[in-house]
């Protein structure tokens, strides 16, 4: 699933659930103590449950433009963060 296939806020909430634990890894192995970007996808969570997937859509949008770079991810790490985000979504047990 690509950013431009997403159609629902199903969707949405996982690649932001995926987005925020690359963010958590990356704030890991660079030592940054700069969490805003990681905070921002954790504030759209919690918006998409309550906005229309339009407007929770455009947010994602927004806060997706500062993302981290994929570059800086190890094929385990991107794989950890799709795990735990179907975790948190109830798609898989722990």
């Amino acid at each position: 699933m690509s950013v431009n296939n997403i159609e629902n806020s199903f969707q949405l909430e996982y690649v932001v659930y995926f987005s925020m634990y690359l963010e958590s890894f990356y704030l890991d192995i660079s030592k940054s103590k700069d969490t805003k970007q990681r905070d921002r996808y954790t504030q759209l969570i919690a918006y998409i449950q309550e906005a229309s997937f339009e407007s929770a859509y455009e947010m994602y949008l927004r806060i997706s433009k500062a993302d981290t770079d994929i570059e800086n991810f190890t094929e385990a790490m991107i794989k950890t963060a799709q795990r735990s985000a179907r975790i948190d979504m109830g798609l898989l047990d722990e």
